[in-house]
């Protein structure tokens, strides 16, 4: 059974607190994925000024199960893939009712076999791809543990710990409260 948790708060403060975008980007630059993917950096725009137009976060956090028996991380993305899917969907479409700006659930985007960005090409799917709040520099185990009360799990090399997290926000400038986030069937 997975578990979903949610909290809002002030984005100044969101960004004072948790954000230490040099530590997060310098980890981004040894990930295969730096520049790579359209949902992670280097960005093509100002991540910092992009920000200061949004009073609220809501953070959303999602304890994914992983069944036993797992042999590998990538197995384990299979199992993480339609939760995050889901619950993705899910802020893309309470972004274009309430406007805002949604945070995946991860860095890896999987909506093409490959990005275009390898190609030197615009991304195919502009409306879906989002960033992870890790990807703006955000501290997405801190956020957890302070925000949300969670601590995460770690597995030792080569294992899958029996929860993964999965963390995504909205950034919007409604009053708190007003914007509910409904997990459903994911």
């Amino acid at each position: 059974m997975n578990e979903f948790f949610t909290v809002e708060t002030d984005v100044r403060t969101y960004i004072r607190d948790y954000r230490d975008t040099a530590r997060f980007l310098a980890l981004c630059r040894q990930c295969g994925n730096y520049g790579r993917l359209w949902s992670c950096p280097p960005f093509g725009f100002d991540a910092d000024s992009g920000l200061s137009a949004w009073h609220t976060a809501l953070i959303v956090a999602a304890r994914v199960r992983m069944p036993s028996g797992l042999e590998s991380l990538s197995d384990g993305m299979v199992v993480l893939r339609s939760v995050k899917t889901g619950l993705e969907e899910r802020l893309l479409d309470l972004e274009k009712r309430y406007g805002g700006l949604a945070f995946g659930f991860s860095g890896e985007c999987t909506l093409c076999d490959e990005c275009a960005r390898l190609s030197g090409k615009e991304c195919l799917h502009p409306d879906k791809v989002r960033p992870a709040l890790e990807a703006y520099g955000f501290n997405v185990d801190k956020t957890l543990r302070e925000l949300l009360g969670i601590e995460m799990e770690w597995g030792a090399k080569g294992t899958i710990p029996s929860t993964i997290t999965l963390v995504g926000a909205l950034f919007h400038n409604r009053p708190k409260g007003q914007i509910r986030f409904r997990q459903g069937n994911v």
